[in-house]
């Protein structure tokens, strides 16, 4: 008898959840005196000032940001009702018992679950909700439309004269316009991260004063599956390494969710990475470039998913046919080529402000919610437009500590 309770004990104790251990470690914490908010660019941009444990640091985003999270995920749930015509709290339940991102990320970034419950606790938004919020290029899969595509990004490497360079125009729904937010987070170890946001989520890009960046482009091609790394995780991911190499290895080494290009900077150089669920390939314009650039269509990496070929196929499209969708692509080969490799910060401003034809499928779109200039170097430096960039001047952020003068 005595056996069979230890048993009973014994399985109960390793089958708690990831939450139930939140539950015991976060106590009765109150947001922290030390989180604050700023508000910049012309009232266009918030900057929250986050620290402590992770649970923590997204009690303090959520009880900050309270009315931002409320406003955002309520469209994200008439979002997913317009979309599935499904009542989106069934929809989101269903979901999350169909899919497993919960391990991979109890692996691989286990102080996410951590702040995503601080977050919740902090907004007063159910959970569910709020980790259905992290998820959203794994909803745009589930959805799987053909036509899908956003975001545009480019780098350049390290030269004598420039440090290295990453920028992003992240387009996304434009219901999520209106609430630009970067969250400026700080550890004990002194990392410090600058985390380009929405309200409630732990991240869609950003740079660490390691001089550590990720862009990301969504790939609907690519395969995808219910478990895995969602890319909110990925990109916290990369952002807790130290450096480049550590960044780029973790991304060849880790499961994926969703098909994705992760553009992944360092102090000496830049990389495009094409992952799909099952294999991960680097794209280069051509051999000796010391530039990449991305935009949504895979151009290495051909591990197709089933639905798109047939997709393509009952729209009467080839795949060649599929490679000149993206009407921005054209826009980075014209600017950055063999014979043009001199380039800088103005010539990235300019291209991410471009607007080359009439049709919508230009840089900066309807969707762009905000610019992104990241400076590598030991001074770091975070820039960003939060807004259409042909519309909205850039602002520098400071980082409080330059971690690379530590080593």
């Amino acid at each position: 008898m005595n056996k069979l309770i230890f048993l009973f004990l014994l399985l109960f104790v390793s089958c708690q959840s990831p939450r139930k251990k939140v539950e015991e470690e976060k106590g009765d914490y109150e947001a922290s005196e030390a989180a604050r908010i700023e508000v910049v660019a012309e009232g266009k941009l918030k900057i929250i000032h986050l620290s402590g444990t992770p649970y923590e640091r997204g009690f303090q985003h959520g009880r900050i940001l309270k009315d931002d999270i409320k406003i955002v995920t309520d469209s994200l749930l008439m979002d997913i009702e317009r979309t599935t015509d499904e009542e989106p709290l069934t929809f989101i339940q269903r979901f999350l018992e169909e899919t497993d991102y919960v391990s991979s990320i109890e692996e691989w970034t286990p102080d996410l679950l951590a702040e995503i419950e601080g977050i919740a606790d902090g907004s007063g938004i159910p959970y569910d909700i709020i980790f259905m919020h992290q998820l959203g290029d794994e909803f745009f899969f589930s959805t799987k439309y053909l036509f899908a595509h956003k975001c545009s990004s480019i780098g350049i490497n390290k030269r004598v004269d420039q440090p290295t360079i990453a920028g992003q125009n992240m387009d996304i729904p434009t219901y999520f316009h209106g609430h630009q937010t970067v969250m400026n987070i700080k550890d004990e170890s002194g990392k410090e991260l600058m985390v380009l946001t929405i309200p409630g989520h732990v991240g869609i890009t950003g740079m660490n004063n390691a001089s550590v960046s990720i862009n990301c482009n969504i790939l609907m091609q690519l395969n995808a599956q219910s478990k895995g790394l969602p890319v909110s995780a990925i990109v916290r991911g990369v952002l807790d390494k130290t450096s480049y190499t550590d960044a780029v290895n973790w991304v060849k080494t880790v499961e994926h969710a969703s098909g994705q290009n992760y553009l992944i900077g360092g102090v000496n150089e830049v990389v495009s990475l094409e992952s799909s669920a099952n294999s991960v390939r680097v794209f280069k314009p051509f051999s000796q470039a010391n530039f990449t650039y991305h935009t949504n269509y895979p151009l290495r990496n051909n591990a197709y998913s089933d639905w798109y070929l047939d997709a393509l196929k009952d729209n009467g499209f080839t795949r060649s046919d599929a490679a000149t969708f993206c009407q921005r692509m054209p826009s980075f080969k014209k600017r950055f080529n063999e014979k043009n490799r001199a380039f800088g910060i103005e010539e990235i401003k300019e291209v991410l402000s471009s607007k080359d034809h009439d049709g919508p499928d230009v840089l900066s779109n309807t969707y762009t919610y905000a610019s992104v200039i990241y400076i590598l170097s030991e001074n770091p430096g975070f820039m960003i437009a939060p807004g259409k960039p042909h519309e909205t001047e850039y602002t520098t952020l400071e980082f409080g500590n330059h971690f690379l003068h530590k080593h």
